[in-house]
């Protein structure tokens, strides 16, 4: 699993991207893919329209419903190997989207112009399917960028830019940010000081670097301002579910409704709000074995960027089993047999080991770290994998 990110400071837009901006009509036929699009349903009955075309060479995906309400949701995505193809998908019939969508927004993303660690140019692109969609549908009346992982770092440097007048965007959401290392060859960093209200969401295994941000020195002047920090209790990078990042994006938007007031009050003593949603317990899904020392899952989920897969096996699954965290299993596809740790999170194993742990939505993410399970094992969706545990523990 890839669980790098990059931190650079964020510096004013340039004369090039400018002068960009200037060209544009003239270089249209240049910079822009021709777009395409076509029609979803939506959750409650409505239709929306999927559009993707290319800018300056950062693919785009947008999603919006057939009245807009003049609101923009712009998605930063993270780390991508430098070998994968360009890819700006996103689901619109993830929760957080979807309930957006249903209230008139626009959803957006960008492949960004290339894979790999970039923070200036994927700002300048994100600027730049900014303008194209105000150019396009007309002045947004709100604009919010959520980022996760390379994509937190790259909200929070955003926000830190982000001049008085003209108001470019207007609230920001970090997920995961890791905001301690710096793009090569850049002298950028950090500067502590947004300019817009700024959220951190992160995993509880991932609060010192956003806890250090909003405790700073620099808040007890302007606390108005202060970054909020969200946290859900349960291990892991960017392991949360819809329900979670949707009321991050509620808060956020309350915030800018109503004023920093209008946030949840964290627990006496804490710099955080809790904002864990558990998932329901549900009936076993797997097929155990005759001795019970293992079971057969399916393969419910892929995460063809990284390599990741979702199994419909439940931590009690594991349990049930005999094996308990830290432990060792034996996982079987197609023949071929594989070592996979029971852990917390993708850090519980070495560099390329394969692990298995529980995912934000109550099931299990099988994942290499720093390495491709999916296409190791050649799992497609639908799949079944066996896992067993081994006779020594150890």
């Amino acid at each position: 699993m890839r669980n790098r990110s990059t931190s650079l400071r964020a510096s004013s837009r340039c004369f090039a991207f400018l002068l960009f901006l200037s060209q544009l009509s003239a270089l249209s036929s240049q910079l822009f893919a021709p777009p395409t699009g076509r029609a979803e349903a939506t959750a409650k009955g409505g239709t929306i329209t999927l559009e993707t075309g290319e800018i300056a060479g950062a693919k785009f995906t947008l999603a919006r419903p057939v009245h807009w309400n003049a609101r923009l949701l712009l998605l930063a995505h993270g780390l991508r190997d430098a070998d994968r193809p360009l890819d700006a998908d996103f689901s619109p019939a993830l929760l957080s989207y979807r309930t957006f969508l249903d209230e008139g927004w626009i959803v957006a993303a960008t492949s960004y112009r290339r894979n790999g660690v970039i923070i200036a140019d994927a700002i300048a692109d994100l600027d730049a399917l900014r303008d194209y969609l105000a150019q396009k549908f007309g002045a947004a009346d709100r604009v919010l960028i959520e980022g996760e992982s390379m994509g937190g770092l790259i909200a929070t440097l955003m926000a830190e830019r982000e001049p008085a007048e003209p108001r470019l965007y207007h609230g920001a959401i970090a997920i995961g940010a890791t905001l301690s290392v710096q793009e090569a060859g850049s002298s950028g960093a950090i500067t502590l000081q947004p300019r817009l209200p700024l959220l951190f969401l992160s995993n509880q295994s991932e609060l010192s670097a956003p806890t250090a941000y909003v405790s700073a020195k620099i808040f007890r002047e302007n606390a108005e301002l202060r970054p909020a920090l969200f946290r859900v209790a349960r291990d892991g990078h960017v392991n949360l579910n819809q329900p979670e990042r949707l009321a991050a994006l509620r808060a956020l938007n309350a915030w800018l409704d109503r004023g920093r007031v209008a946030l949840p009050s964290p627990a006496a003593g804490a710099d955080f709000f809790d904002t864990t949603v558990s998932p329901p317990p549900q009936l076993s899904q797997v097929i155990t074995h005759p001795d019970a020392r293992g079971f057969d899952a399916r393969v419910l989920e892929l995460s063809h960027h990284y390599g990741n897969v979702v199994l419909n096996a439940q931590p009690t699954d594991l349990s049930a089993i005999g094996v308990a965290q830290q432990q060792w299993l034996q996982l079987t596809v197609r023949g071929a047999t594989y070592r996979v740790r029971l852990g917390h999170d993708s850090t519980s194993v070495k560099r390329g080991e394969w692990v298995i742990f529980p995912n934000a939505d109550g099931f299990v993410w099988l994942a290499r770290n720093f390495a491709d399970a999916a296409g190791t094992a050649r799992l497609t969706v639908g799949d079944v994998v066996s896992l067993r545990r081994y006779d020594d523990p150890k």
